[in-house]
Protein backbone atom coordinates (compact mmCIF):
# COMPACT_ATOMS: atom_id res chain seq x y z
CA UNK A 1 0.00 0.00 0.00
CA UNK A 2 1.67 3.27 -1.07
CA UNK A 3 1.66 6.09 1.49
CA UNK A 4 -0.70 7.94 -0.51
CA UNK A 5 -3.42 5.43 -0.33
CA UNK A 6 -2.46 5.40 3.42
CA UNK A 7 -3.52 9.20 3.50
CA UNK A 8 -6.37 8.87 1.69
CA UNK A 9 -7.33 5.84 4.59
CA UNK A 10 -6.52 7.77 7.13
CA UNK A 11 -8.47 10.98 5.72
CA UNK A 12 -11.64 9.21 5.10
CA UNK A 13 -11.38 7.62 8.41
CA UNK A 14 -10.82 10.83 10.15
CA UNK A 15 -14.13 12.36 7.73
CA UNK A 16 -15.78 9.07 8.97
CA UNK A 17 -15.35 9.69 12.30
CA UNK A 18 -16.65 13.26 11.85
CA UNK A 19 -19.71 11.89 10.70
CA UNK A 20 -20.32 9.56 13.38
CA UNK A 21 -19.82 12.72 15.66
CA UNK A 22 -22.35 14.54 13.81
CA UNK A 23 -24.66 11.81 13.97
CA UNK A 24 -24.26 11.45 17.37
CA UNK A 25 -25.28 15.02 17.96
CA UNK A 26 -28.21 15.04 15.63
CA UNK A 27 -29.19 11.82 17.44
CA UNK A 28 -28.68 13.64 20.91
CA UNK A 29 -30.73 16.51 19.74
CA UNK A 30 -33.40 14.67 18.32
CA UNK A 31 -33.70 13.10 21.62
CA UNK A 32 -33.82 16.21 23.47
CA UNK A 33 -36.40 17.32 21.35
CA UNK A 34 -38.53 14.43 21.63
CA UNK A 35 -38.36 14.54 25.39
CA UNK A 36 -38.88 18.35 25.43
CA UNK A 37 -42.23 17.30 22.77
CA UNK A 38 -43.69 15.14 25.06
CA UNK A 39 -43.10 17.20 28.30
CA UNK A 40 -45.26 19.44 25.83
CA UNK A 41 -47.72 17.28 25.22
CA UNK A 42 -48.21 16.28 28.76
CA UNK A 43 -48.62 19.61 29.68
CA UNK A 44 -50.69 20.53 27.21
CA UNK A 45 -53.02 17.66 27.92
CA UNK A 46 -52.89 18.46 31.80
CA UNK A 47 -53.38 22.04 30.93
CA UNK A 48 -56.60 21.05 29.19
CA UNK A 49 -57.89 18.51 31.89
CA UNK A 50 -57.62 21.34 34.35
CA UNK A 51 -59.49 23.70 32.24
CA UNK A 52 -62.16 20.89 31.90
CA UNK A 53 -62.09 20.92 35.63
CA UNK A 54 -62.44 24.65 36.41
CA UNK A 55 -65.56 24.99 33.55
CA UNK A 56 -66.96 22.11 35.55
CA UNK A 57 -66.29 23.96 38.48
CA UNK A 58 -67.39 27.59 37.44
CA UNK A 59 -70.89 25.85 36.12
CA UNK A 60 -71.69 24.47 39.52
CA UNK A 61 -71.27 27.61 41.28
CA UNK A 62 -73.29 29.96 39.16
CA UNK A 63 -75.97 26.86 39.75
CA UNK A 64 -75.05 27.43 43.22
CA UNK A 65 -75.58 31.05 42.78
CA UNK A 66 -78.91 30.77 40.55
CA UNK A 67 -79.98 28.68 44.08
CA UNK A 68 -78.99 31.06 46.22
CA UNK A 69 -80.20 34.20 44.45
CA UNK A 70 -83.89 32.45 43.90
CA UNK A 71 -83.97 31.89 48.04
CA UNK A 72 -82.47 35.45 49.28
CA UNK A 73 -82.95 37.71 46.34
CA UNK A 74 -87.03 36.44 44.93
CA UNK A 75 -86.88 39.81 43.39
CA UNK A 76 -84.78 38.62 40.44
CA UNK A 77 -86.97 35.71 39.90
CA UNK A 78 -91.05 34.98 39.12
CA UNK A 79 -92.97 34.19 42.52
CA UNK A 80 -93.77 30.76 43.32
CA UNK A 81 -91.46 27.54 43.70
CA UNK A 82 -89.49 26.43 41.68
CA UNK A 83 -87.11 22.90 41.47
CA UNK A 84 -83.36 23.30 41.21
CA UNK A 85 -79.79 21.02 41.53
CA UNK A 86 -82.14 18.18 40.04
CA UNK A 87 -79.52 15.10 39.71
CA UNK A 88 -80.00 11.46 38.62
CA UNK A 89 -76.75 9.50 39.50
CA UNK A 90 -75.95 5.73 39.20
CA UNK A 91 -75.67 3.66 42.20
CA UNK A 92 -73.77 0.76 43.39
CA UNK A 93 -75.24 -2.14 41.33
CA UNK A 94 -77.05 -2.47 38.34
CA UNK A 95 -80.18 -0.28 37.61
CA UNK A 96 -79.58 1.06 40.98
CA UNK A 97 -80.15 5.25 40.83
CA UNK A 98 -80.27 7.73 42.99
CA UNK A 99 -81.80 11.08 42.75
CA UNK A 100 -82.17 14.05 44.59
CA UNK A 101 -83.91 17.90 43.80
CA UNK A 102 -84.48 21.01 45.85
CA UNK A 103 -87.72 23.11 45.93
CA UNK A 104 -86.79 26.38 46.43
CA UNK A 105 -89.52 29.47 47.56
CA UNK A 106 -89.11 32.20 45.55
CA UNK A 107 -91.79 34.35 46.68
CA UNK A 108 -90.66 37.65 47.60
CA UNK A 109 -92.71 37.73 50.53
CA UNK A 110 -91.43 34.53 52.21
CA UNK A 111 -93.93 32.99 54.04
CA UNK A 112 -93.58 28.83 55.40
CA UNK A 113 -94.64 26.70 52.25
CA UNK A 114 -96.28 23.85 52.63
CA UNK A 115 -97.64 20.95 50.32
CA UNK A 116 -95.93 17.59 49.02
CA UNK A 117 -94.07 16.37 45.57
CA UNK A 118 -94.89 13.38 43.18
CA UNK A 119 -92.10 12.04 41.35
CA UNK A 120 -92.85 10.13 38.48
CA UNK A 121 -90.07 8.09 35.80
CA UNK A 122 -91.39 8.50 32.35
CA UNK A 123 -90.22 6.17 29.63
CA UNK A 124 -90.37 2.38 27.61
CA UNK A 125 -91.17 -1.30 28.97
CA UNK A 126 -91.25 -3.73 26.11
CA UNK A 127 -91.57 -0.54 23.45
CA UNK A 128 -94.92 0.84 25.31
CA UNK A 129 -94.36 4.25 27.01
CA UNK A 130 -94.92 3.64 30.60
CA UNK A 131 -94.78 5.53 34.22
CA UNK A 132 -93.09 4.13 37.42
CA UNK A 133 -93.98 6.04 40.55
CA UNK A 134 -90.82 6.91 41.50
CA UNK A 135 -91.60 7.19 45.35
CA UNK A 136 -92.93 3.81 45.26
CA UNK A 137 -89.23 2.46 43.61
CA UNK A 138 -87.67 4.59 46.34
CA UNK A 139 -89.75 2.91 49.33
CA UNK A 140 -90.65 6.70 50.18
CA UNK A 141 -93.99 7.20 52.43
CA UNK A 142 -95.78 10.15 52.09
CA UNK A 143 -94.44 11.95 54.91
CA UNK A 144 -91.45 12.02 53.15
CA UNK A 145 -92.52 13.61 50.06
CA UNK A 146 -94.10 16.62 51.99
CA UNK A 147 -92.61 20.03 52.27
CA UNK A 148 -92.93 22.81 55.04
CA UNK A 149 -90.18 25.01 54.83
CA UNK A 150 -89.39 28.56 54.31
CA UNK A 151 -86.56 29.07 51.94
CA UNK A 152 -85.74 25.71 50.53
CA UNK A 153 -86.15 21.99 51.24
CA UNK A 154 -84.10 18.70 49.44
CA UNK A 155 -85.55 15.70 48.25
CA UNK A 156 -83.40 12.39 47.80
CA UNK A 157 -83.71 8.72 47.26
CA UNK A 158 -82.46 5.81 45.95
CA UNK A 159 -84.23 3.13 43.38
CA UNK A 160 -83.78 -0.02 41.11
CA UNK A 161 -85.51 0.48 37.65
CA UNK A 162 -87.39 -2.64 36.94
CA UNK A 163 -85.31 -4.87 33.77
CA UNK A 164 -86.33 -3.91 30.36
CA UNK A 165 -87.22 0.21 31.56
CA UNK A 166 -85.61 2.54 29.70
CA UNK A 167 -86.26 5.76 31.16
CA UNK A 168 -86.30 9.14 29.12
CA UNK A 169 -87.44 11.68 31.63
CA UNK A 170 -88.72 12.17 35.55
CA UNK A 171 -91.73 14.20 36.02
CA UNK A 172 -91.72 16.11 39.20
CA UNK A 173 -95.32 17.37 40.40
CA UNK A 174 -95.00 20.10 42.97
CA UNK A 175 -98.68 21.22 44.88
CA UNK A 176 -99.21 23.77 47.32
CA UNK A 177 -102.80 23.00 48.59
CA UNK A 178 -104.92 26.01 49.65
CA UNK A 179 -105.09 26.57 53.10
CA UNK A 180 -106.13 29.86 55.45
CA UNK A 181 -102.23 31.51 54.74
CA UNK A 182 -101.57 29.97 51.43
CA UNK A 183 -103.46 29.68 47.46
CA UNK A 184 -103.10 27.03 45.80
CA UNK A 185 -99.86 26.25 43.22
CA UNK A 186 -99.59 23.87 41.65
CA UNK A 187 -96.30 22.99 38.83
CA UNK A 188 -95.34 20.09 36.74
CA UNK A 189 -91.95 19.67 35.56
CA UNK A 190 -90.06 17.29 33.25
CA UNK A 191 -86.45 16.90 33.12
CA UNK A 192 -84.56 14.68 30.60
CA UNK A 193 -82.98 11.30 32.10
CA UNK A 194 -79.25 11.64 32.43
CA UNK A 195 -76.21 10.25 30.01
CA UNK A 196 -75.29 7.60 32.58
Amino acid sequence: MSQWQEQQIVKQQARLDDLYKEIDQHVRKNNYLMVELEVEKNAAKQTQTEMIALREEVFQLEKELNFYQKVLAPELVADGLAIEQFAVEQDKGQNRFKFQFAVVQTDSKKRNAKGYVQLNILGYQEGKRTSLDLAELSKLDKKDLRFSFRYFQYFEGQFKLPEGFEPTDVEIKVVQPKTKWQAYKAFTEKRDWPDL
